[in-house]
Order: structure tokens, then C-alpha cells, then sequence
């Protein structure tokens, strides 16, 4: 009872969606401008993915959003729908990662490793907070929980594009900038895949539910 006590109300819930929203947004700034001053791929990645969390966060903005004005709507159909979107976008960025990672192994380029570390810090800064405040109600809500995995992905790159920094500053390794954004790739495929079940797995059953009642009321 506590647990769901303390899970915000949709007001308060979209609130929080835009003030992330707006942080996410001067984020992904920074994180562009640093990355293609500094020539850092983990960076850039970072940055890449923030601007689909822009994207998907404002999908789940408008759905809770308009739940509120029409009470009538199916929320928890609309989560799963987004969470599915979210999910199939998030395999296609870590695909993406994984190619240009390989490909800068192969061929790896001068990065700037003090610019990397300044925008890792600030982008883990961020989603840390983000993350925080979302924990509780990702449990209960699917386009939360969307939300709330994009920011622990993002957080995740961020350490591993901080030790990737570290790397490139102490020992000129600058594979490790690839390598960095080749873990953020692995990081938001497993996001993803488990993103794409749970939003699957409601839709399924909501449709049954669905059928089963139309063949119930015949």
C-alpha cells in the first residue's frame, strides 16, 4: 500500500515529464557541441540518443497529457503502444552504435579526452537525477518506465564514456572512445529487448481480454 502511496499523480507525473523534458533538451545541446568540438563517437552517441529521448519523451508528455483532458482513453494501452515505440527505437540506435563503433575500431581518430570527460559528468548528472525521480512510478507505468530506462541508459554511457575519457587523456588510447560507445550500445539493446516484451506482452493481453468479452457478450 505504501508502495503505491507514494507513486505521483498524473499532475504532478506531467510536471516532471516537462521539467525533464527541458533538462534533456539543453543536455543534448551540450552534448552536441562538446562531442563535435572534442571529435568524441561516445559523445556524439550520447547526444544521438538524448535526441530520440526528446522525441519519445514528448510522445509520453502528449499521452498523459491527453488522458488528462479525456478520461475515457485507454492509458494503459496508449503506455504500452509508446513503450513498443520506444523499444523498437532503442534497438535501432544501439544497432546503429554498433556499427559506427566497429567501424572506428578498425580506423580509430584523434579525440580530445578533457571535453568528453565535462560532458560525460553533465549528462550523468542529469539522467541521475532524472532517474531518481522517476524510479518510483516506473514500476507502475509503462511510459514512465520508458522514460526511466532511457535515463538509466544514458546514465550508464555516461560512466562508460567517462572511463573511455580517462583513457584517451592518461594513455592516448583513443580505441577507447569506440569501445565506450560500443558498451552504450550494448546497454541500450538490453533496455530495449525488455522494453518490447513488457509493452508486447500488455498488448496481447489486452486484446484478449478484448476479444474474450466480445465473444462472451455474443
Amino acid at each position: 500500500m505504501q508502495h503505491d502511496q507514494s507513486v505521483l499523480p498524473k499532475t504532478q507525473q506531467l510536471q516532471l515529464l516537462w521539467l525533464i523534458l527541458g533538462l534533456r533538451f539543453l543536455l543534448f545541446w551540450v552534448e552536441l557541441s562538446i562531442g563535435l568540438m572534442g571529435h568524441s563517437i561516445s559523445l556524439l552517441a550520447n547526444a544521438g540518443h538524448l535526441f530520440l529521448d526528446l522525441v519519445t519523451l514528448g510522445l509520453t508528455v502528449l499521452s498523459v497529457y491527453l488522458v488528462q483532458r479525456q478520461t475515457n482513453l485507454n492509458y494503459q494501452k496508449i503506455s504500452a503502444w509508446i513503450g513498443l515505440l520506444n523499444g523498437i527505437i532503442l534497438c535501432a540506435i544501439a544497432f546503429f552504435l554498433v556499427t559506427e563503433s566497429v567501424e572506428h575500431l578498425q580506423t580509430p581518430e584523434r579525440v580530445s579526452g578533457v571535453p568528453m570527460l565535462i560532458g560525460a559528468f553533465l549528462s550523468l548528472s542529469v539522467n541521475g537525477w532524472c532517474t531518481y525521480r522517476l524510479h518510483q512510478d516506473s514500476h507502475n507505468d509503462l511510459n514512465v518506465r520508458g522514460v526511466f530506462l532511457h535515463g538509466m541508459a544514458d546514465a550508464a554511457s555516461s560512466i562508460s564514456v567517462m572511463v573511455a575519457a580517462a583513457s584517451v587523456h592518461f594513455f592516448n588510447w583513443f580505441w577507447a572512445d569506440a569501445v565506450g560507445s560500443l558498451i552504450v550500445a550494448v546497454l541500450i539493446g538490453l533496455s530495449a529487448l525488455f522494453l518490447v516484451k513488457d509493452s508486447w506482452l500488455i498488448l496481447v493481453f489486452s486484446s484478449t481480454k478484448i476479444e474474450g468479452f466480445q465473444h462472451h457478450t455474443e
